[in-house]
């Protein structure tokens, strides 16, 4: 056992030493890897701060640069050099305000959603037009309109449209209990009377029911041409007018109301 351990022992120094001799290896050099033109490669923070530091080295050791050359001498001609023209509409002294040339007027401004008077109705084509003409005798910019009114023109007693064959069974048996005074329109309904009063309607109304038909009494309207004026606003409001004044001491049931100018 003794010299089985100095036997290791030995071995041990042996390879020890033979390690010590072995040259020691080089380590494997760094090879960039090529980038395209136009890239800069990447840069560690340690290798930035180094090349700031040596750049700021050189900086310091160069000699600072040499002074410029003295300007060369001006010549005693006293011609000074071309100005530009000025640009057409521009102010020539200092200090004028940017704006156009004197003389001219800017463009009116257009108020959007203006609100105009509409006067009316009037019922005679004459009438509209003489008040047209007194309007723009006052100053103001009146404008002749045609429109429409749907007055009431009384009662009406009927039964809707209905078949063809409907109808003429329902005649056939209002002429057989003596009522006759009906008309047959289009679309086949039957007109039983036109009455100004409603009380005289309603009458009719409940004859036509007791004889066992479903009638309607309805308000009749009558639709009429009329004519309207619609005034453009002015420096002087028409309310507060004299030529309103004369219009209403004439026509009182004119009115006046607010329309779109558009």
């Amino acid at each position: 056992m003794r010299y089985l351990a100095w036997l290791l022992l030995a071995a041990n120094l042996g390879m020890l030493a033979w390690l010590l001799t072995q040259p020691q290896p080089q380590p494997v050099a760094y090879r960039p890897i090529p980038v395209p033109p136009g890239v800069q490669p990447l840069l560690l923070l340690s290798e930035r701060s180094a090349n700031s530091a040596a750049a700021a080295g050189r900086a310091l050791a160069e000699p600072p640069p040499s002074s410029p050359p003295p300007p060369l001498p001006q010549s005693s001609s006293t011609e000074t050099p071309p100005q530009a023209a000025p640009l057409p509409g521009a102010a020539s002294g200092p200090g004028a305000p940017e704006s156009d040339s004197p003389g001219e007027t800017p463009p009116p401004v257009v108020e959007r959603n203006a609100v105009c008077l509409a006067m009316g109705p009037l019922m005679a084509e004459s009438e509209a037009k003489t008040l047209d003409a007194q309007l723009s005798a006052a100053g103001y910019r009146p404008h002749l309109r045609i429109g429409e009114a749907r007055n009431p023109a009384g009662y009406w007693v009927y039964m809707p449209a209905m078949p063809a064959s409907e109808a003429r069974r329902i005649v056939a048996e209002l002429d057989a209990r003596g009522m006759t005074d009906y008309f047959i329109g289009s679309q086949n309904y039957i007109s039983l009377g036109i009455f100004s009063v409603k009380s005289k309607a309603r009458t009719r109304l409940e004859q036509i029911r007791a004889l066992g038909f479903d009638a309607i009494l309805d308000q009749r309207y009558r639709t009429r041409k009329v004519y309207w004026i619609d005034i453009e606003p002015a420096e002087k409001p028409l309310l507060v007018s004299e030529v309103w004044s004369q219009i209403q001491a004439q026509r009182p049931e004119l009115r006046l109301q607010r329309v779109s100018c558009e």
